[in-house]
């Protein structure tokens, strides 16, 4: 059975903006899914229609195999965590304090984190290399710092599946690979899966077991890198000349622009 699964979603915006358009896919348990296409391809918007920030006007999604409507949102909390683009932090907690929000869900009314909580919150510090940070002001750190530590959090909320839109965006090399390379350990042994969104196509195809392509709002196509990745889709989908590279990463197909 599939840990997330989606059957004919569609989502439009008030205005009349149709942004996801019977949009079918399945994620496996322990499987990284990366979801590439242009900007306003609707990669934003999927991300927050599976975590039931919004709805969509047609279709279902299933958490295995239940209906994500059906659950509580403390009760789908500890199912799924999320890591946005954006992260909008009021007041100038401390890094360690953040990471303990992700104890939240398991938390009842006023209760304060246990040895445990601790425990955990300290391990998804070291896991994404922000141990050293943990006393240091949110509002102290910069831009790729703040993201691993916002990483941090949803690791601290003990998730079956990780939705991150665009997690490498602000990380420099060293730490978008290791970021992928946490990413792949976490989910060894079926102990998370993921989803994540990147405009990075070499990166999806190094890293992923499965590509969604999406183009205006549709599916373009879906499957390991090897199998759907080719000059002729993706050239079509970005409006833009691209060639293919094999033999470098043995069933990693490599995308780069062909320039005249």
């Amino acid at each position: 059975m599939s840990i997330l699964e989606t059957q004919s979603i569609s989502f439009c915006f008030p205005n009349g903006n149709l942004v996801l358009d019977q949009v079918s896919f399945h994620l496996n348990k322990g499987e990284m899914l990366c979801v590439i296409g242009p900007n306003g391809s609707g990669k934003s918007t999927l991300i927050r229609v599976l975590s039931g920030v919004l709805k969509p006007m047609s279709g279902k999604i299933f958490i295995k195999g239940k209906p994500l409507n059906e659950f509580r949102k403390k009760e789908l909390a500890q199912k799924i965590a999320v890591v946005p683009q954006q992260t909008e932090i009021a007041f100038a907690y401390t890094v360690l304090e953040i990471v303990l929000m992700g104890r939240a869900p398991y938390l009842k009314s006023f209760q304060l984190e246990g040895i445990r909580d601790m425990e955990i919150a300290k391990k998804a510090l070291a896991q994404t290399d922000c141990d050293n940070l943990a006393e240091r002001r949110i509002d102290e750190i910069s831009g790729g710092e703040r993201q691993r530590v916002i990483l941090a959090r949803a690791l601290a909320q003990e998730p079956e599946i990780l939705l991150l839109d665009e997690p490498t965006a602000h990380l420099d090399l060293q730490h978008q690979v290791r970021f992928l390379q946490l990413l792949t350990e976490l989910r060894a042994g079926s102990k998370l899966s993921a989803l994540f969104t990147t405009h990075d196509l070499n990166l999806a195809s190094i890293f992923a077991d499965k590509i969604l392509i999406l183009d205006r709002g549709r599916v373009a196509g879906f499957g390991a890198p090897e199998q759907i990745l080719s000059a002729e889709l993706m050239s079509s989908v970005y409006k833009l000349k691209l060639k293919l590279i094999e033999g470098i990463y043995p069933g990693r197909p490599l995308i780069f622009p062909e320039l005249d």
